[in-house]
Order: C-alpha cells, then sequence, then structure tokens
C-alpha cells in the first residue's frame, strides 16, 4: 500500500493523536499532512530536536536519548497532552500518543555510531514499542525515508489499518524490528483517568501471597518505590523490616508521579518482574500499583501503615514540593497522626538524616549495624543489567 492511500486510510480511523519525534523521521509530521484530511487525527506534532527540549518534553533527563525509554517516555507524554486537548471527548480508547527518537547517517560520523530508530506508541490500555538497528549502509536520505515510512506503519497500525510494521518499506532487507507491547487491566488504566483509589477498593495488580487475603484492618508494612529495578537493597530492607514487625513487607508503585508523565506500561512490566524475581514468600507480601505520588496520599489509602524509607526519600517527605495542594507541614503531621502512620527509615552511606522535634515519634531510623548501604543506586545497577545485556 502506497504512503497516501494509508494515510487515508489513519485519517478516517477516528484516533485523535499528538506525536513527538526528536528529528531523524520527522518526514511523516509531512506526510500526514501532505494528503489531506491530517486534522481529522493529528492533533499536535511536537518536534524536541536538542537534549533540553527532551527533557522539557518528559520532565526528566534521560540516560541515553536515543533509545526505546526515551520513546516509551515521549509516548506517555504525548498521550498526556492528547487527553488535555481530547478532555471533553468522552471516547478516550481511541486517543494515542506516539514518540520517536533515531540516530541516523550523518557526515563525519564515528565508524562505530550505531543507526536506529525507536518508536513507541501509547494508548489508554496499551504501551507497543518498535526498535530496529539498520545494518545495510544507506545515506541520510534513504533513511529519513525508511524512518518516515516504518513511523507512519507503526500509526496506522495502532489505528488499527490492516497492515505489518515492514510492508511496503521498499529499504529494510536484513533488518527486522524487535517489538514489544504491554496491556493493563482497566482498574491500571484508569489511574491515567484520575479514577482510581477508592479507598473500598485498592487498586491491585496482581497478588503474589495468598495467605494475607485482608489487609484492610490489620497494620501494614510497606516499602513504596519505582523499582527501576528492584535490587538487593530493596529486599534486605523488607527483610529487615519484617524481621521488626513480624509481618509480611508489601511493594507498592505509583503509576503516577509528582514532577514526571506517567510511568508507561512497559517500564511497569519490567518493575514488577524485578520484583518477582526477587521474591521471598517467606517476608514478601502483596505488590500494589496506585496512582499515589506522595505519602500524603498513600496514607489514605494505607491507614495504620508503616512505611519503609531511604535517606533520599526522607528528605523529601517534608519538602513542600511534594505536599498536596491543600497541605502545609503542620497539617501534614496531623494527617500522617490521625491515620496512624509511622516510617521506618534506612540510612545511605554518608547521609546525614535531620529529624524535626515533631516528628521524632514516628519516625524510627535503623542502626547502622543493622543495615549498611554501599552507597549504589538503581540507576548504576540499571545501567550494569543493561551492559551485561548487550
Amino acid at each position: 500500500m502506497n504512503t497516501k492511500n494509508l494515510v487515508h486510510l489513519i485519517n478516517s480511523s477516528g484516533y485523535k493523536i499528538v506525536l513527538a519525534i526528536t528529528g531523524g523521521g520527522a518526514e511523516a509530521i509531512g506526510e500526514l499532512l501532505r494528503h489531506g484530511g491530517g486534522s481529522a487525527t493529528l492533533l499536535e506534532a511536537i518536534v524536541p530536536y536538542s537534549q533540553q527540549a527532551v527533557d522539557a518534553f518528559t520532565g526528566k533527563k534521560p540516560e541515553k536519548y536515543n533509545s526505546v525509554r526515551t520513546a516509551r517516555a515521549m509516548a506517555m507524554a504525548a498521550f498526556q497532552k492528547a487527553r488535555i486537548l481530547q478532555q471533553e471527548q468522552k471516547e478516550v480508547g481511541k486517543v494515542l500518543g506516539i514518540g520517536a527518537t533515531c540516530a541516523l547517517a550523518k557526515f563525519n560520523e564515528r565508524k562505530e555510531r550505531q543507526h536506529e530508530l525507536h518508536i513507541a506508541i501509547q494508548s489508554l490500555q496499551n504501551t507497543t514499542t518498535y526498535s530496529i538497528h539498520f545494518l545495510d549502509e544507506r545515506d541520510r536520505e534513504s533513511e529519513e525515508s525508511l524512518a518516515c515510512r516504518l513511523i507512519i506503519n507503526a500509526l496506522a497500525i495502532a489505528c488499527k489499518v490492516d497492515i505489518e510494521i515492514t510492508d511496503n518499506t521498499g529499504l529494510l532487507s536484513q533488518e527486522s524490528p524487535q517489538i514489544r507491547s504491554a496491556q493493563v487491566t482497566e482498574a491500571i488504566s484508569n489511574m491515567l483517568l484520575d479514577k482510581g483509589n477508592d479507598p473500598d477498593l485498592i487498586p491491585k495488580y496482581f497478588r503474589l501471597k495468598e495467605k494475607d487475603k485482608d489487609i484492610s484492618h490489620s497494620h501494614k508494612v510497606i516499602l513504596s518505590g519505582s523499582f527501576d529495578p528492584c535490587h538487593r537493597k530493596h529486599i534486605e530492607m523488607a527483610k529487615i523490616a519484617s524481621q521488626k514487625y513480624g509481618v509480611s513487607v508489601h511493594f507498592e508503585i505509583s503509576l503516577t508521579n509528582v514532577d514526571k508523565p506517567p510511568m508507561d506500561y512497559i517500564s511497569l512490566e519490567d518493575r514488577i518482574s524485578s520484583i518477582q524475581e526477587c521474591y521471598d514468600p517467606e517476608f514478601m507480601g502483596d505488590v500494589f500499583v496506585t496512582n499515589t505520588p506522595l505519602f500524603a496520599q498513600k496514607a489514605n489509602i494505607f491507614p495504620e501503615s508503616t512505611f519503609i524509607l531511604g535517606a533520599d526519600t526522607m528528605e523529601r517527605l517534608f519538602n513542600a514540593k511534594y505536599y498536596r495542594p491543600q497541605d502545609t507541614t503542620q497539617s501534614l503531621y496531623r494527617h500522617f497522626k490521625e491515620k496512624r502512620i509511622d516510617f521506618l527509615v534506612f540510612s545511605r552511606k554518608g547521609a546525614e538524616i535531620d529529624i524535626s522535634p515533631e516528628v521524632r515519634d514516628m519516625i524510627t531510623i535503623v542502626p547502622e549495624n543493622e543495615y549498611i548501604d554501599d552507597g549504589i543506586s538503581s540507576t548504576q545497577i540499571r545501567i550494569e543489567q543493561q551492559h551485561k545485556h548487550s
């Protein structure tokens, strides 16, 4: 199918999209508008070309700009923008965010530089990615045309047009795309619509342990985090806490974030998988997915709980940036006391924890002779794992 006919099918699909492309492959924007009818589909097209623009668009500085992780973050940011632009429309299921980032041929490039394209599609219930590493030698113009067509094909698939990602590209020979998709339940996707966290129906992604079926009216110990990935220090903290309180430790991941777009579903799947890989039934309980980035919100759905904190999180706990709009420091103290919340804090190597006198009765610091932090971060662990995978 030629590009013109494919674009007409996309524009008649009923989907509404925001498209974000970092530069290479931006010809796809022109193709969507060149043949007429683009206003039926395209809400906005964004080209965050500089690194600063990508940082601003995704709300964070990525570890690598040309990567599938960055494409997913861009797709989620684009999806959130599309939701805002379509907020008066009821059919959120036909709203898409598309992110694409690539490294294409350029003049006087280093010999070992990889040419690659990463495309991500975010919908209400799915995250899908396509990654292609170009093996054949091509000039910039050829790679631009190929990237454009692959982006159009990926968009067509998301709009339910009957086509394969590599259909009629004409230029692919030995390359084949790596495709990955993750789908979530309605309870999870509703969190993007701010419908989650009914106190009587705590959203759960899955339950790993059947013996703790009712946690609603008992003291709970909860380790909240991004778990990107879950690693040995998380597990050590959970084990120490379980031994201290005599109960299983539950893990909690917030899909939403204070200063970044929500987590995409492939990232969520990876982080839950990393917990599963470390799972020990002797001291680990359930895994919960919520849309509560703030501990004041977590206290509402997990009252009578002890939250496990690292030193960095402890520093943010009473930082006004992480308060609800109606909160002051004093009202937050009262809120935690009313909900019977306390905190078990694990220090970090070289960190000094300053605790206000007003909250000393709700904070317990684990002594250094019980827990020794080696200073390694989740970012370092993640990079090590990526190198091993490579």
